[in-house]
């Protein structure tokens, strides 16, 4: 985090520089163009990676004919709209860049490639053209349109993740990282391809994990010819957000092609006092070594500023308050600063008979600083609170390296496939925190809402304990789908893992290392089937399981992970020559081992007797059914449409009181999301305006937060959209976004904090272009 910010906000105003790189793009000249082949407690103090053993764990589109997958593709037609510039290369993987449609011909998830109704368990992609059509440029922006998805913000631009009612866990391409989603700055979508989100269980790639699935971010990729592309954005709020995209050979031998991005976002938020500020600059190379190895480095650099802010209270019963969504609560100085920088590097060798192997190594450090102050007591009547002031500074390093191998064999008179690999991953956490109430400096008590942003920073505590924090896992694992007929495909595998955490004081004095977890050989399996009821449907079974470290013993040592098992089955299939995705299913999750602190014994447990004890008889049921409707059903008209059921419950957590009830706060029994786009007319070259338009829904049933007693109703959010295609090069969006004007809170949580509006009417106005 950078200094303390006080007063009136400085605003840096990137949007004239940006916009004139965008004017200098040569967009408007239309020159020339290139088709190409809760948990709940704020970290006040250090940040711990794992729960405490007492802590729950629950909570402008293509419209020509011409597909970008289509091998009949004619390469002197002119691109069928202005966000159809193919980008795809001569590399045949999964990538959404330029298609110009929201579908995929296959999922990287798995790493063998398959198609999406290949993969026994319920995946998502969110395509490059759906982040564009919808002016997706956040993480948690973007999560909000994946089926089954819950996003719950932090107020300092991260957020929590969850999905069937767990947690969801990062990679990035391909590689797990722990500790890389909840509570962490993303980095901005323009250097993204795709995101995809394999719902439930996934312990066989990811490793240590909760039931709720992965989130697997994709980087764009240099292209073997130029492209480039630019935008620029501005709503309301003073929201300006730019990108510049550009890439292409460096010679004309193609030896080695460059990406570059830039991006950049400016914005107020609708509440007081807030902004949020961010730079992102990204830098690809491909190196084709020889005509089978291609190696690839990549950077990415981005500076995070944004105001800190905690939510509204509630009153004592956890009824509404009422107030208005422009209110602050907290410290006009509250800010987080996160400048964070990720280097990877990746080897892909093509073998012969169709096999091929990758290597993946990334490395991600980011310095967090986070300065804020919440209400911890407040008085509904005089409408006053007694406030913390928090200081929390700590640095994050994460190494991940994967390796696999996969291919075909050929067994039997059928077509099989093998895949094999290994991953490593640690997350170093060294930092601190510290905090100072209303007891210890009196005039943090009695100050009304209304003046709580004159709260002094002169009340910001120093740091004095400092921790060091490794965590380190790895991994060993296989698959096999296995055909014993044509129409049917068994998919086995598993995984062996192994977890180590450790924990020291570094300041202010250095103490002793303790492990707080070792725990290895962790079996996870991983069966499923899939069977081709046509050419075009598949039904899929699968059972799948993951498991989650703990450190809490019992009287005869330290507690086995906490267990989570899935079954899922479904139907999926494809439609209208494969643009139209659908999937319908069904599953149940069981999670069990979960550490309950037993009160019928002392603090006897332990390598020194001294710990708290424990037993492992917590345990969480999730089951629920999902449909899922995405592509292009006609020629003009793309759509993302989803639901989502979700029943999941207490079965034991220690308290007779609470088993049966609803475990996960924030997550609602009913969610719908729906996102559509028509385009009037496919675009074919002649020079001719067209427009189209565009809506999404996403309601919601009732929810509850971290308290119980803070509830809310459900409600619908709707948005619309105009788009309007000048040529090939340029066009023009204006959307409109909660078009009733809905109050709402987007996430709950206390009687004092962690209560967020969800934002209220607004515009936003995009320009595009391709040169």
């Amino acid at each position: 985090m950078k200094p303390v910010l006080s007063g009136s906000l400085p605003r840096k105003k990137l949007y004239p520089a940006l916009f004139t790189a965008f004017l200098l793009s040569g967009s408007w000249t239309g020159a020339f163009a290139a088709t190409f082949d809760d948990t709940g407690k704020p970290e006040d103090g250090h940040k711990k990676l794992l729960p405490t053993p007492s802590t729950k764990t629950p909570s402008v589109h293509q419209g020509s004919k011409t597909q970008a997958h289509s091998n009949a593709q004619d390469d002197n037609q002119p691109p069928g709209s202005i966000e159809q510039l193919l980008v795809e290369g001569h590399r045949k993987d999964a990538s959404t860049d330029g298609t110009g449609t929201y579908t995929v011909s296959a999922v990287s998830t798995t790493k063998m490639l398959l198609k999406p109704m290949d993969v026994p368990q319920s995946i998502s992609v969110l395509s490059s053209q759906q982040m564009k059509d919808q002016n997706l440029n956040t993480v948690d922006a973007a999560l909000k349109q994946v089926a089954g998805v819950n996003v719950n913000m932090y107020g300092d631009g991260t957020g929590g993740y969850t999905a069937r009612g767990f947690t969801l866990q990062a990679q990035y391409d391909g590689v797990p990282s722990m500790g890389g989603l909840t509570l962490s700055q993303q980095y901005d979508l323009a250097i993204y391809d795709r995101i995809e989100v394999l719902r439930g269980p996934d312990g066989m790639l990811q490793g240590s994990s909760t039931p709720g699935g992965s989130v697997n971010f994709v980087h764009k990729r240099p292209t073997n010819d130029f492209q480039g592309n630019a935008s620029f954005s501005a709503g309301s709020w003073n929201n300006y957000h730019a990108t510049l995209d550009v890439g292409g050979p460096i010679a004309h031998s193609k030896i080695i092609s460059a990406r570059l991005v830039f991006a950049g976002t400016d914005r107020n938020q609708f509440y007081n006092n807030a902004y949020d500020r961010r730079w992102t600059i990204y830098g690809a190379t491909d190196v084709h070594l020889t005509r089978r190895d291609t190696l690839t480095v990549s950077v990415t650099s981005q500076t995070n500023d944004t105001t800190r802010y905690m939510g509204l209270p509630r009153a004592s019963n956890g009824a509404d308050l009422n107030l208005p969504t422009s209110t602050f609560v907290g410290a006009n100085w509250g800010k987080s600063e996160v400048p964070m920088t990720e280097v990877e590097a990746q080897l892909e060798h093509l073998f012969s008979h169709g096999w091929r192997g990758r290597i993946n190594y990334r490395h991600r450090t980011a310095d967090t600083t986070l300065q804020y102050a919440y209400l911890n007591a407040y008085n509904a009547t005089a409408r006053t609170g007694n406030f913390v002031v928090a200081n929390t500074r700590y640095d994050e390093t994460n190494d991940g390296l994967d390796a696999y191998v996969t291919g075909p064999v050929h067994l039997f008179g059928q077509r099989h496939t093998l895949m094999m690999g290994a991953n490593y991953d640690r997350y170093v956490y060294e930092g601190g925190g510290a905090s100072v109430n209303s007891r210890s400096y009196a005039a943090l008590g009695g100050i009304p809402l209304t003046a709580s942003g004159s709260i002094t920073s002169l009340a910001l505590p120093t740091i004095s304990n400092r921790y060091w924090e490794p965590s380190t896992q790895w991994g060993v694992y296989g698959q096999a789908q296995i055909k014993p007929i044509s129409p049917f495909a068994i998919l086995i595998g598993g995984r062996v893992s192994g977890y180590v955490s450790k924990t020291r004081r570094i300041s202010p004095t250095v103490g002793t290392t303790s492990t707080d977890i070792d725990q290895q050989g962790i079996l996870t399996p991983y069966i499923g089937g899939v069977l081709h009821l046509r050419p075009n449907v598949t039904a899929y079974v699968s059972y799948v399981s993951t498991f989650s470290p703990q450190s809490a013993f019992d009287t005869t040592g330290r507690l086995a992970p906490v267990r989570g098992n899935q079954l899922e089955g479904g139907i999926k299939g494809e439609f209208f020559k494969g643009h139209l995705g659908m999937t319908l299913s069904g599953y149940k999750i069981i999670q069990k081992n979960e550490a309950i602190y037993n009160s019928t014994i002392g603090a006897i447990c332990g390598p020194g007797g001294v710990d708290d004890c424990y037993v492992a008889t917590g345990k969480t049921r999730s089951q629920g059914a999902e449909a899922e409707l995405i592509g292009r059903p006609l020629e003009e008209w793309d759509i993302n449409a989803s639901y989502t059921y979700n029943d999941n419950k207490i079965v034991n957590n220690g308290n007779a009181t609470q088993a049966g009830l609803t475990y996960a706060g924030n997550s609602p029994k009913h969610l719908w999301k729906l996102w559509t786009h028509y385009r009037f007319e496919p675009y074919h070259g002649a020079q001719k305006n067209i427009w189209s338009i565009g809506g999404g829904l996403n309601a919601q049933t009732s929810t509850f937060g971290t308290n119980r007693t803070v509830t809310q109703g459900g409600y619908i959010i709707g948005s619309v959209q105009a788009s309007y295609q000048w040529n090939k090069y340029l066009s023009l969006s204006a959307t409109l976004n909660n078009i009733a004007n809905k109050r709402y809170y987007q996430r709950l949580g206390n009687l004092y904090y962690y209560n967020y509006y969800g934002e209220p009417r607004n515009f936003m106005f995009t320009l595009r272009s391709n040169f």
